[in-house]
Protein backbone atom coordinates (compact mmCIF):
# COMPACT_ATOMS: atom_id res chain seq x y z
CA UNK A 1 0.00 0.00 0.00
CA UNK A 2 1.14 3.03 -1.05
CA UNK A 3 1.19 6.97 1.25
CA UNK A 4 -1.65 8.39 -1.59
CA UNK A 5 -3.74 5.17 -1.74
CA UNK A 6 -5.51 3.33 -3.92
CA UNK A 7 -4.96 2.77 -6.76
CA UNK A 8 -2.05 3.26 -6.67
CA UNK A 9 1.18 0.76 -4.94
CA UNK A 10 3.71 3.42 -5.26
CA UNK A 11 3.94 6.57 -4.33
CA UNK A 12 7.30 7.69 -6.40
CA UNK A 13 8.69 6.27 -9.67
CA UNK A 14 12.36 7.51 -10.40
CA UNK A 15 12.79 6.97 -13.92
CA UNK A 16 16.91 7.68 -15.07
CA UNK A 17 19.34 6.01 -17.32
CA UNK A 18 22.13 3.91 -16.09
CA UNK A 19 24.49 5.82 -18.80
CA UNK A 20 26.13 2.39 -19.94
CA UNK A 21 28.82 2.70 -22.31
CA UNK A 22 27.77 -0.52 -24.05
CA UNK A 23 30.51 -2.37 -21.90
CA UNK A 24 28.44 -2.80 -19.12
CA UNK A 25 29.67 0.18 -17.28
CA UNK A 26 27.04 1.94 -15.62
CA UNK A 27 28.10 5.57 -14.80
CA UNK A 28 24.88 7.09 -13.91
CA UNK A 29 23.87 4.49 -11.81
CA UNK A 30 25.72 4.10 -8.42
CA UNK A 31 24.83 7.79 -7.89
CA UNK A 32 21.53 7.60 -9.25
CA UNK A 33 20.81 4.76 -6.91
CA UNK A 34 22.36 6.59 -3.62
CA UNK A 35 20.18 9.57 -4.51
CA UNK A 36 16.54 7.53 -4.35
CA UNK A 37 17.87 6.55 -0.79
CA UNK A 38 18.77 9.94 0.14
CA UNK A 39 15.61 11.03 -1.21
CA UNK A 40 13.90 8.49 0.26
CA UNK A 41 15.44 9.14 3.92
CA UNK A 42 14.74 12.53 3.96
CA UNK A 43 11.35 12.21 2.83
CA UNK A 44 10.78 9.63 5.84
CA UNK A 45 12.06 12.06 8.32
CA UNK A 46 8.82 13.58 8.62
CA UNK A 47 6.81 10.39 10.58
CA UNK A 48 3.37 10.49 8.31
CA UNK A 49 5.24 8.69 5.27
CA UNK A 50 8.11 6.42 7.41
CA UNK A 51 5.53 3.42 7.16
CA UNK A 52 3.40 3.63 3.93
CA UNK A 53 6.03 5.78 1.94
CA UNK A 54 6.86 3.42 -1.16
CA UNK A 55 9.69 4.49 -3.73
CA UNK A 56 10.03 2.36 -6.80
CA UNK A 57 13.64 2.31 -8.40
CA UNK A 58 14.31 -0.63 -10.22
CA UNK A 59 17.62 -1.41 -8.41
CA UNK A 60 15.97 -2.08 -5.06
CA UNK A 61 15.54 -5.76 -3.74
CA UNK A 62 12.77 -5.24 -1.08
CA UNK A 63 9.83 -6.83 -1.43
CA UNK A 64 7.46 -4.51 -2.79
CA UNK A 65 9.99 -1.89 -3.15
CA UNK A 66 11.71 -3.39 -6.55
CA UNK A 67 12.02 -5.63 -9.25
CA UNK A 68 11.50 -9.05 -8.39
CA UNK A 69 14.55 -11.25 -10.15
CA UNK A 70 12.26 -14.23 -10.57
CA UNK A 71 9.65 -11.96 -12.63
CA UNK A 72 9.97 -11.46 -16.37
CA UNK A 73 11.55 -8.11 -16.04
CA UNK A 74 9.50 -5.98 -18.69
CA UNK A 75 6.36 -7.23 -17.67
CA UNK A 76 6.59 -6.66 -13.99
CA UNK A 77 8.47 -3.23 -14.74
CA UNK A 78 5.73 -2.00 -16.64
CA UNK A 79 3.29 -2.78 -13.99
CA UNK A 80 5.38 -1.15 -11.72
CA UNK A 81 5.64 1.95 -13.03
CA UNK A 82 1.75 1.98 -14.35
CA UNK A 83 1.16 1.73 -10.64
CA UNK A 84 3.26 4.58 -9.67
CA UNK A 85 1.10 7.94 -8.33
CA UNK A 86 4.40 10.47 -9.22
CA UNK A 87 6.83 10.54 -12.14
CA UNK A 88 10.37 11.42 -10.66
CA UNK A 89 12.87 12.04 -13.62
CA UNK A 90 16.59 12.25 -13.11
CA UNK A 91 17.03 14.08 -16.09
CA UNK A 92 20.46 13.84 -17.97
CA UNK A 93 21.19 13.68 -22.07
CA UNK A 94 21.70 9.78 -20.94
CA UNK A 95 17.71 9.71 -19.99
CA UNK A 96 17.04 11.79 -23.55
CA UNK A 97 19.25 9.39 -25.31
CA UNK A 98 17.57 6.05 -23.62
CA UNK A 99 15.09 4.32 -25.46
CA UNK A 100 14.44 2.61 -22.26
CA UNK A 101 13.63 5.47 -20.25
CA UNK A 102 11.15 6.38 -22.86
CA UNK A 103 9.34 3.38 -22.62
CA UNK A 104 8.74 4.09 -18.86
CA UNK A 105 7.77 7.32 -19.78
CA UNK A 106 5.09 6.11 -22.04
CA UNK A 107 3.92 3.21 -19.83
CA UNK A 108 3.62 5.53 -16.97
CA UNK A 109 1.29 8.41 -19.04
CA UNK A 110 -0.90 5.88 -20.76
CA UNK A 111 -1.83 4.16 -17.51
CA UNK A 112 -2.34 7.73 -16.07
CA UNK A 113 -4.88 8.58 -19.45
CA UNK A 114 -6.57 5.78 -18.68
CA UNK A 115 -7.12 6.30 -14.46
CA UNK A 116 -8.72 9.57 -15.85
CA UNK A 117 -6.47 11.66 -13.55
CA UNK A 118 -4.38 14.56 -14.92
CA UNK A 119 -1.19 14.04 -15.56
CA UNK A 120 -0.11 17.96 -15.00
CA UNK A 121 1.61 18.67 -11.80
CA UNK A 122 2.62 15.20 -11.06
CA UNK A 123 5.20 14.83 -12.88
CA UNK A 124 9.09 16.15 -10.85
CA UNK A 125 11.98 16.82 -13.20
CA UNK A 126 15.71 16.45 -10.96
CA UNK A 127 18.12 17.80 -13.71
CA UNK A 128 21.23 15.85 -13.17
CA UNK A 129 23.21 17.38 -16.33
CA UNK A 130 22.68 19.90 -18.42
CA UNK A 131 20.96 19.04 -21.41
CA UNK A 132 20.61 20.70 -25.18
CA UNK A 133 18.60 18.30 -26.61
CA UNK A 134 14.75 18.86 -26.91
CA UNK A 135 12.67 17.47 -24.08
CA UNK A 136 9.67 15.10 -24.86
CA UNK A 137 5.90 16.66 -25.05
CA UNK A 138 5.16 15.20 -21.74
CA UNK A 139 7.84 17.73 -20.09
CA UNK A 140 6.81 20.90 -21.42
CA UNK A 141 3.50 23.22 -20.16
CA UNK A 142 0.86 24.16 -22.65
CA UNK A 143 2.81 26.77 -23.87
CA UNK A 144 5.52 24.71 -25.07
CA UNK A 145 8.05 25.68 -22.23
CA UNK A 146 10.31 22.98 -20.25
CA UNK A 147 8.66 22.51 -16.97
CA UNK A 148 11.09 24.04 -14.71
CA UNK A 149 12.37 21.26 -12.28
CA UNK A 150 14.72 21.04 -9.69
CA UNK A 151 19.08 22.14 -10.71
CA UNK A 152 20.64 19.35 -9.36
CA UNK A 153 24.09 19.56 -10.62
CA UNK A 154 27.44 21.83 -10.68
CA UNK A 155 27.83 24.52 -12.77
CA UNK A 156 30.97 27.13 -13.34
CA UNK A 157 33.63 26.49 -15.54
CA UNK A 158 34.70 23.05 -14.59
CA UNK A 159 32.52 20.29 -16.66
CA UNK A 160 28.74 19.90 -14.63
CA UNK A 161 28.33 17.05 -12.82
CA UNK A 162 25.70 16.04 -10.18
CA UNK A 163 25.95 17.25 -6.70
CA UNK A 164 27.42 15.21 -4.49
CA UNK A 165 28.80 13.09 -7.72
CA UNK A 166 32.92 13.76 -6.24
CA UNK A 167 32.39 12.43 -2.96
CA UNK A 168 30.18 9.47 -3.50
CA UNK A 169 31.70 7.24 -1.34
CA UNK A 170 31.09 6.47 2.10
CA UNK A 171 27.76 5.83 4.63
CA UNK A 172 26.63 9.40 3.81
CA UNK A 173 27.98 9.74 0.34
CA UNK A 174 27.01 13.46 -0.36
CA UNK A 175 27.55 16.81 0.68
CA UNK A 176 26.16 19.63 1.69
CA UNK A 177 25.16 21.42 -1.77
CA UNK A 178 23.89 17.87 -2.31
CA UNK A 179 21.52 17.83 1.14
CA UNK A 180 20.37 21.44 0.59
CA UNK A 181 18.77 21.23 -2.82
CA UNK A 182 17.59 17.64 -1.92
CA UNK A 183 15.74 19.32 0.30
CA UNK A 184 14.07 21.78 -1.59
CA UNK A 185 12.77 18.39 -3.54
CA UNK A 186 11.78 16.59 -0.46
CA UNK A 187 9.32 19.82 0.29
CA UNK A 188 7.55 19.66 -3.13
CA UNK A 189 7.28 15.92 -3.20
CA UNK A 190 5.54 16.59 0.14
CA UNK A 191 3.25 18.92 -1.04
CA UNK A 192 2.40 16.42 -4.36
CA UNK A 193 2.04 13.68 -2.20
CA UNK A 194 -0.46 15.19 -0.08
CA UNK A 195 -2.21 16.65 -2.29
CA UNK A 196 -2.65 12.94 -4.76
CA UNK A 197 -3.64 11.83 -1.58
CA UNK A 198 -6.55 13.99 -0.73
CA UNK A 199 -7.86 13.81 -4.67
CA UNK A 200 -7.84 9.90 -4.50
CA UNK A 201 -9.39 9.57 -1.31
CA UNK A 202 -11.83 12.18 -3.37
CA UNK A 203 -12.22 9.84 -5.91
CA UNK A 204 -13.30 7.03 -3.86
CA UNK A 205 -15.93 8.97 -2.19
CA UNK A 206 -17.75 9.97 -5.19
CA UNK A 207 -17.54 6.09 -6.67
CA UNK A 208 -18.59 4.74 -3.35
CA UNK A 209 -21.78 7.38 -3.15
CA UNK A 210 -22.33 6.57 -6.84
CA UNK A 211 -22.53 2.73 -6.04
CA UNK A 212 -24.79 3.63 -3.51
CA UNK A 213 -27.26 5.51 -5.84
CA UNK A 214 -28.05 1.90 -7.68
CA UNK A 215 -28.68 0.06 -4.03
CA UNK A 216 -32.16 -1.85 -4.44
CA UNK A 217 -32.97 0.73 -0.86
CA UNK A 218 -31.20 2.11 2.47
CA UNK A 219 -30.19 5.34 0.21
CA UNK A 220 -30.44 8.62 2.51
CA UNK A 221 -32.32 11.33 0.77
CA UNK A 222 -32.36 14.85 1.98
CA UNK A 223 -36.22 15.72 1.30
CA UNK A 224 -36.74 19.87 1.53
CA UNK A 225 -39.87 21.08 2.12
CA UNK A 226 -40.54 24.38 3.96
CA UNK A 227 -42.67 23.86 7.38
CA UNK A 228 -46.15 26.15 5.58
CA UNK A 229 -46.34 22.78 3.91
CA UNK A 230 -45.52 20.73 6.53
CA UNK A 231 -48.50 18.36 5.29
CA UNK A 232 -47.79 17.77 2.34
CA UNK A 233 -44.03 17.13 3.23
CA UNK A 234 -45.19 13.96 5.52
CA UNK A 235 -47.51 12.76 2.96
CA UNK A 236 -44.31 12.92 0.42
CA UNK A 237 -41.84 11.19 3.35
CA UNK A 238 -44.10 8.36 4.16
CA UNK A 239 -44.35 7.68 0.98
CA UNK A 240 -40.63 7.52 0.03
CA UNK A 241 -39.83 5.53 3.49
CA UNK A 242 -42.53 2.83 2.17
CA UNK A 243 -40.33 2.77 -0.65
CA UNK A 244 -36.84 1.93 1.24
CA UNK A 245 -35.64 5.11 1.28
CA UNK A 246 -34.18 6.78 4.86
CA UNK A 247 -35.23 10.56 4.74
CA UNK A 248 -33.52 13.50 6.59
CA UNK A 249 -34.16 15.39 8.53
CA UNK A 250 -37.31 14.62 10.21
CA UNK A 251 -39.15 17.78 9.58
CA UNK A 252 -39.90 20.07 6.86
CA UNK A 253 -37.32 23.11 7.25
CA UNK A 254 -38.46 26.25 9.29
CA UNK A 255 -38.27 29.57 7.29
CA UNK A 256 -35.89 31.90 9.26
CA UNK A 257 -36.40 35.39 8.72
CA UNK A 258 -33.33 36.75 11.48
CA UNK A 259 -30.03 36.85 9.51
CA UNK A 260 -27.99 34.91 11.97
CA UNK A 261 -30.55 31.98 12.47
CA UNK A 262 -30.95 31.79 8.97
CA UNK A 263 -27.52 31.01 8.61
CA UNK A 264 -27.43 28.56 11.10
CA UNK A 265 -30.38 27.29 9.83
CA UNK A 266 -28.16 26.40 6.69
CA UNK A 267 -24.92 25.25 8.45
CA UNK A 268 -27.77 22.60 9.87
CA UNK A 269 -28.81 22.03 6.47
CA UNK A 270 -25.48 21.54 4.54
CA UNK A 271 -23.92 19.17 7.37
CA UNK A 272 -27.54 17.15 7.03
CA UNK A 273 -27.29 17.30 3.58
CA UNK A 274 -23.40 16.61 3.40
CA UNK A 275 -24.04 12.92 4.38
CA UNK A 276 -26.93 11.91 2.40
CA UNK A 277 -27.26 10.35 -1.03
CA UNK A 278 -29.54 12.63 -3.06
CA UNK A 279 -31.66 15.51 -2.22
CA UNK A 280 -35.41 16.22 -2.85
CA UNK A 281 -36.83 19.59 -3.45
CA UNK A 282 -40.78 19.38 -2.50
CA UNK A 283 -42.09 21.34 -5.53
CA UNK A 284 -45.86 22.92 -4.28
CA UNK A 285 -48.22 25.23 -5.76
CA UNK A 286 -45.60 28.09 -3.96
CA UNK A 287 -43.94 29.07 -7.41
CA UNK A 288 -41.62 31.62 -5.69
CA UNK A 289 -40.68 29.14 -2.88
CA UNK A 290 -39.64 26.53 -5.34
CA UNK A 291 -37.99 29.29 -7.35
CA UNK A 292 -36.05 30.37 -4.11
CA UNK A 293 -35.22 26.48 -3.02
CA UNK A 294 -34.05 25.65 -6.71
CA UNK A 295 -31.49 28.30 -6.23
CA UNK A 296 -30.40 28.35 -2.66
CA UNK A 297 -31.27 24.43 -1.88
CA UNK A 298 -30.57 23.29 -5.01
CA UNK A 299 -27.90 24.84 -6.27
CA UNK A 300 -25.74 26.73 -3.64
CA UNK A 301 -26.42 24.58 -0.82
CA UNK A 302 -26.14 21.26 -2.30
CA UNK A 303 -22.50 22.89 -3.91
CA UNK A 304 -21.42 23.09 -0.30
CA UNK A 305 -22.24 19.78 0.83
CA UNK A 306 -20.57 18.14 -1.95
CA UNK A 307 -17.42 20.03 -1.41
CA UNK A 308 -17.68 18.84 2.27
CA UNK A 309 -18.29 15.11 1.74
CA UNK A 310 -17.29 14.48 -2.08
CA UNK A 311 -20.57 12.75 -2.70
CA UNK A 312 -22.60 13.04 -6.08
CA UNK A 313 -25.55 14.48 -4.47
CA UNK A 314 -27.83 14.42 -7.22
CA UNK A 315 -31.00 16.73 -6.97
CA UNK A 316 -34.55 16.56 -8.04
CA UNK A 317 -37.93 18.42 -8.09
CA UNK A 318 -40.77 16.53 -6.71
CA UNK A 319 -43.69 18.19 -8.32
CA UNK A 320 -46.41 17.64 -6.54
CA UNK A 321 -48.99 19.25 -7.91
CA UNK A 322 -48.99 19.25 -11.67
CA UNK A 323 -48.96 21.81 -14.59
CA UNK A 324 -49.05 25.01 -12.20
CA UNK A 325 -45.87 25.03 -11.49
CA UNK A 326 -44.55 24.31 -14.59
CA UNK A 327 -43.13 27.03 -16.80
CA UNK A 328 -40.54 27.17 -19.73
CA UNK A 329 -38.12 29.44 -17.70
CA UNK A 330 -38.48 27.19 -14.30
CA UNK A 331 -37.42 24.30 -16.30
CA UNK A 332 -34.45 25.86 -17.98
CA UNK A 333 -33.49 26.83 -14.09
CA UNK A 334 -34.19 23.72 -12.69
CA UNK A 335 -31.48 22.28 -16.07
CA UNK A 336 -29.02 24.81 -15.41
CA UNK A 337 -28.44 24.05 -11.41
CA UNK A 338 -28.97 20.59 -12.56
CA UNK A 339 -31.51 18.97 -10.90
CA UNK A 340 -34.16 17.19 -12.45
CA UNK A 341 -37.91 17.70 -12.62
CA UNK A 342 -39.42 14.21 -11.42
CA UNK A 343 -43.34 13.79 -11.61
CA UNK A 344 -44.80 12.81 -8.32
CA UNK A 345 -48.37 13.75 -9.14
CA UNK A 346 -50.33 10.15 -10.07
CA UNK A 347 -49.01 6.93 -7.65
CA UNK A 348 -47.09 4.95 -7.78
CA UNK A 349 -44.71 7.94 -8.13
CA UNK A 350 -41.91 6.33 -5.52
CA UNK A 351 -40.12 4.22 -8.15
CA UNK A 352 -39.68 6.68 -10.69
CA UNK A 353 -37.30 8.12 -7.58
CA UNK A 354 -35.25 4.90 -8.01
CA UNK A 355 -35.29 4.54 -11.11
CA UNK A 356 -34.34 8.28 -11.19
CA UNK A 357 -30.96 7.31 -8.86
CA UNK A 358 -30.52 4.11 -10.68
CA UNK A 359 -29.60 6.26 -13.56
CA UNK A 360 -27.11 8.43 -12.35
CA UNK A 361 -25.49 6.23 -10.82
CA UNK A 362 -25.29 4.38 -14.41
CA UNK A 363 -24.15 7.81 -15.86
CA UNK A 364 -21.51 8.76 -12.64
CA UNK A 365 -19.83 5.27 -13.42
CA UNK A 366 -19.88 5.19 -16.96
CA UNK A 367 -18.13 8.90 -16.96
CA UNK A 368 -14.92 7.18 -14.63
Amino acid sequence: MSYVGPPFSHDIFVSYSHGDDGNGQSYLQPWSVAFAAELERELKVDRRYREPLRIFLDQQHRPGHGVDPLAPLTDQLRREIEASALLLVLMSPDYLASPWCEDEREWWCKRQTATGLPIEGRVVIVQILPTEETWPDVFSDQRGHRLKGFRFHTSGKIPARPLGWSVLPGPRPFGQDFDEALLDIVGRLHLKLDDMQRVLEEQLKARAGAERLAHTDGQVLYLHGRVDQARRWEDTAIALTQEGFAIVPGEPDTVEKDPVKRQEARERRVEIMAESDAVLLLGTDDARAVDTDLIVIGKHDRQSARARSSRPLPCGLLNTVGDGIVTPVRRATARNVQADWLDATDDPWTPAVRQWLAGHSAQLRHDE
